[in-house]
C-alpha cells in the first residue's frame, strides 16, 4: 500500500507544481494593478486583529502589509513558495508529508480567496478538495525524519479518494443529460465542441474533421466512460477496477490532446490511481526494472 500512496502523492505534487507555476506566469495580466481583475480590490486592510481578518477570508495575503508587500507581490510570493515546496516534494520522498500537503493546500486556498472568476473553475475547487484529502492520506515523515518508521493510514482514507473520483466522473456524465441540452441528447455536441472550447490544441483541429457518425459514437463512449464505468470503481473484482483505471486514464489523455484545461486532466489521472492496488504498482515497478536492465545490456 505504501508504494501506491507514494505514487499518488508524487502525482499530486506534480499537479500542485503545475498549478502554482502556471498561475505565477499569469499573475501580472490577471491580478496586477493594470490586470483584468486587480487583486488589491479584494482585500480591505484595516486595523482589525489578524485572527478576525482570517475569519473574514482565510488567506495569507493579510500578512502583506506586515511584510511590506502589496497584494500582487504577496500572490507572487505564495506562488513561488508553493512551486518550491511542491517541487521539493516531487524530488524528496520524505517531503510527501501531511504537514507539507497542508501547507500546499493552505497556500492555494490563500490564492483562491482573491482569485475571483479566474480561480473559480471546477479544477480549482477540486484541487483544494484533493489537497485536503492528501493531508489525511500522506504519512508524517517530518516528525520522524531520522527514523524509517512513519504513520501508516488505514484504507478508509485512501478509499475517500476513490469516492471523490467517482463523484467527479459520474457527475460529469449525468450533468450532460440533466442540462437538457439538445446537442448532448442528440449526440451532436462534439461536432462543434473542439472549435468552440476556450483554448483548442492542434489536436483539436484534427478531431473536428472527423465524420459526424464518429462524433456521435464518441458521445456515446463518453457517456459510457463517465456514467457506467464509474460503477466499476467499487467492484470486488480487481480486474474490473484496473480496467476502469485504464479507461479513465485514456479519456483524460485524449482530452489533453484535444483541449487545454490547465491541470484538470492531470489531477483526474492522479485521482484514478485510487483504482489500483499495491500488486499492480509492483508489476509496474518490476516491468520498469526489466526494461532498464535490458537497455543496459
Amino acid at each position: 500500500m505504501e508504494s501506491l500512496r507514494n505514487c499518488w502523492l508524487l502525482g499530486l505534487s506534480l499537479t500542485f507544481l503545475t498549478a502554482f507555476s502556471s498561475l505565477y506566469l499569469q499573475l501580472p495580466g490577471l491580478y496586477g494593478k493594470d490586470g483584468i481583475l486587480p487583486a488589491r480590490r479584494m482585500l480591505h486592510f484595516s486595523a482589525k486583529p489578524l485572527l478576525e481578518q482570517l475569519k473574514d477570508a482565510p488567506t495569507l495575503l493579510w500578512l502583506c502589509p506586515h511584510l511590506g508587500l502589496d497584494t500582487e507581490q504577496g500572490m507572487e510570493l505564495i506562488c513561488l513558495l508553493g512551486s518550491a515546496l511542491s517541487f521539493a516534494a516531487l524530488l524528496i520522498k520524505q517531503l510527501r508529508d501531511s504537514i507539507i500537503f497542508f501547507c500546499l493546500w493552505f497556500l492555494y486556498l490563500s490564492l483562491h480567496q482573491v482569485g475571483q472568476v479566474f480561480l473559480f473553475f471546477q479544477w480549482d475547487s477540486l484541487l483544494l478538495e484533493v489537497g485536503f484529502l492528501a493531508v489525511l492520506v500522506a504519512p508524517l515523515h517530518l516528525r520522524k525524519w531520522r527514523s524509517a518508521a512513519h504513520r501508516h493510514h488505514d484504507r478508509v482514507t485512501f478509499w475517500l479518494v476513490r469516492w471523490l473520483f467517482f463523484r467527479l466522473m459520474f457527475a460529469s456524465g449525468v450533468v450532460k443529460l440533466t442540462s437538457r441540452c439538445p446537442t448532448w441528447w442528440g449526440l451532436t455536441a462534439l461536432t462543434y465542441h473542439y472549435e468552440s472550447q476556450c483554448i483548442p490544441t492542434p489536436g483539436a483541429w484534427f478531431a473536428h474533421q472527423l465524420p459526424v457518425w464518429l462524433h456521435k459514437l464518441s458521445v456515446v463512449i463518453v457517456y459510457t466512460i463517465e456514467i457506467a464505468v464509474p460503477l466499476l470503481f467499487f467492484s470486488p473484482t480487481r480486474r474490473l477496477r484496473i480496467f476502469s483505471f485504464y479507461i479513465q486514464a485514456l479519456l483524460q489523455i485524449l482530452i489533453i490532446v484535444t483541449g487545454n484545461y490547465n491541470f484538470f486532466n492531470l489531477l483526474s489521472i492522479v485521482l484514478s490511481f485510487s483504482l489500483l492496488d499495491q500488486e499492480h504498482i509492483d508489476f509496474w515497478l518490476r516491468s520498469s526494472k526489466k526494461r532498464r536492465s535490458r537497455s543496459r545490456a
